[in-house]
């Protein structure tokens, strides 16, 4: 479904009316967008679709590479000059071992920060890598067409249950507990099944993904 589609149902679940006006649309794309933030949350680990691969590389005399984007999640960081995969140390515990960075040679792991990977131990010659990571989400918009959507096709009406769940508990005119409860229950029930699709169809748990 497109977000278009996606908001018109809101109003026909809500008002009844599918003719919602620019307003109506403009306070149902903001708690899509709540929903959709939230369902990104929940499924991103084991969601594949939205796995990016790069390659890249530090120039020499830096220990730097620059990432294309800040990542929501690593998946996966492979030496490609050294062929070995490398391991993720937190920023802390690479302080920790090397307070001063003054170790050097084969790089064995990496630490992020934002948009920059580093390695451990310290490199100044050429070193490529190949990045599987997972992206930030990016807001939905009445455009967004429905193969931008990050979730099958079957579950977009998870985002409709979660986006009403929020506009019935909102204090404004909206609001209507019981249809508020039932929204709730419909989108946890949606939320479960989505998250025990994406485990069953993964072949495999995301267990090392890394959150940056």
């Amino acid at each position: 479904m497109q977000v278009s589609t996606l908001l018109s149902l809101m109003g026909n679940l809500s008002l009844g009316n599918d003719n919602i006006t620019k307003e109506e649309r403009t306070i149902f794309l903001q708690y899509l967008n709540l929903a959709h933030l939230e369902l990104y949350q929940v499924t991103a680990n084991f969601n594949q679709d939205l796995l990016v691969q790069v390659t890249l590389a530090n120039h020499v005399d830096s220990n730097q590479v620059q990432l294309p984007e800040t990542p929501y999640l690593v998946n996966h960081v492979y030496d490609l000059t050294h062929q070995r995969q490398l391991r993720r140390i937190s920023l802390s515990d690479a302080i920790t071992k090397d307070p001063a960075f003054t170790a050097n040679g084969i790089p064995t792991q990496y630490f992020v920060q934002r948009d920059i990977l580093e390695f451990i131990p310290t490199q100044t010659a050429v070193t490529s890598i190949n990045l599987w990571y997972v992206p930030q989400p990016i807001p939905l918009t009445e455009q967004t067409l429905e193969e931008d959507i990050p979730y099958p096709l079957a579950y977009h009406p998870v985002l409709v249950d979660g986006a009403l769940y929020y506009l019935f508990c909102e204090e404004g005119g909206f609001k209507n507990l019981q249809k508020a409860q039932d929204a709730q229950r419909r989108w946890e029930v949606g939320q479960t099944r989505l998250l025990a699709y994406l485990y069953n169809s993964s072949g495999a748990v995301f267990s090392t993904f890394s959150s940056v």
